[in-house]
């Protein structure tokens, strides 16, 4: 049975390397390192199965894997924090020291002061961690792509021009590989056929975005406009201070979202549309285009939550119960 937020009495502080685990209980004040391998973390972890116990690790790339598969083999509740939060909760102490042992005492301490709101980890889908590798890599090599493009239009490329374009052609080989193997995946799923169809049906978004917000934003449809629009970083947020008022800005959110958004508001400002239509209206209201862009990604990407919601509330409604 799994400790709610109110009985954890017990905060494990777990940094992790690419071959061990350094551990703080809160409750001995207990420090060792541990080999980043299955058995050894299972037989370290084992007294705390059945406890009241949270453990609060960073990601870390993929080196955390191992932990959090016999945490969760364990019952034991665990924390993936995010690497920026907690260095920013170490620096609002003002403090600088940095090592194993004294990150995993900052761990446990930024979890037992946020135990009741930290999300507990799960893992994601096999299907969905495929999607996200292979999405990322394709990613990178577009980015690659696009450093080689800008080398050949570079003066004097004369000399090495063959070089480039035959990676360039190389580099477009394996693009056209990985867009089979998402294509091929995001088929397996029956819930991402459907999110994927809804995602297809909103104005501006094609074949090249849908599987990077499945990819990237899983929670499309679990979560209100508002949410969606911030995780998205298209919220306009307030900056506002006694009274002085300036213009709300766009901040935050998951990076390769905002670039991909706004190439599909592009596409769908144009034509008869009814997102084309609101775009010319704020225009000719005077706003400055990229304001108008910008409103127009965020009723995409809020259009797009909406729809993925309906598609997966109509699958649960049509599934059969069973007696």
């Amino acid at each position: 049975m799994i400790a709610e937020p109110a009985e954890i009495q017990c905060v494990l502080g777990l940094d992790v390397s690419c071959n061990t685990v350094t551990l703080f209980d809160s409750c001995t004040g207990r420090c060792l390192t541990i080999a980043n391998e299955a058995d050894a973390l299972r037989t370290a972890l084992q007294p705390y199965q059945g406890t009241a116990t949270l453990a609060v690790c960073e990601a870390t790339g993929g080196h955390e894997d191992t932990l959090l598969g016999v945490l969760l083999e364990l019952a034991i509740p665990a924390h993936r924090a995010d690497p920026a939060k907690v260095n920013a909760y170490i620096k609002s102490f003002g403090k600088h020291a940095k090592n194993d042992p004294i990150d995993t005492r900052w761990l446990r301490s930024y979890g037992g002061d946020r135990v009741a709101t930290l999300a507990r980890w799960q893992p994601a889908e096999p299907c969905q961690q495929k999607l996200e590798l292979l999405v990322a890599r394709r990613l990178d090599l577009v980015a690659m792509r696009v450093q080689e493009q800008n080398r050949l239009k570079a003066p004097r490329s004369s000399l090495i021009a063959d070089n480039i374009q035959a990676h360039l052609a190389e580099i477009n080989r394996h693009i056209d590989a990985l867009n089979q193997q998402i294509d091929a995946l995001i088929a397996e799923s029956r819930s991402m056929v459907l999110r994927a169809e809804a995602l297809r049906s909103v104005p501006g978004i094609g074949q090249v975005l849908v599987p990077l917000l499945l990819a990237v934003m899983p929670e499309l449809g679990s979560l209100n406009r508002r949410q969606i629009a911030s995780l998205a970083g298209v919220a306009p947020h307030p900056k506002d201070s006694g009274k002085a008022s300036w213009h709300r800005s766009t901040i935050g959110g998951r990076r390769q979202i905002r670039p991909a958004l706004f190439i599909a508001a592009l596409a769908a400002c144009r034509g008869a549309t009814p997102l084309a239509i609101a775009y010319k209206a704020m225009l000719k209201r005077g706003k400055p285009k990229r304001l108008a862009l910008t409103a127009l990604m965020r009723k995409i990407i809020t259009i797009a939550n909406a729809r993925v919601r309906d598609a997966l509330r109509q699958k649960n409604e049509i599934m059969p119960i069973s007696a």
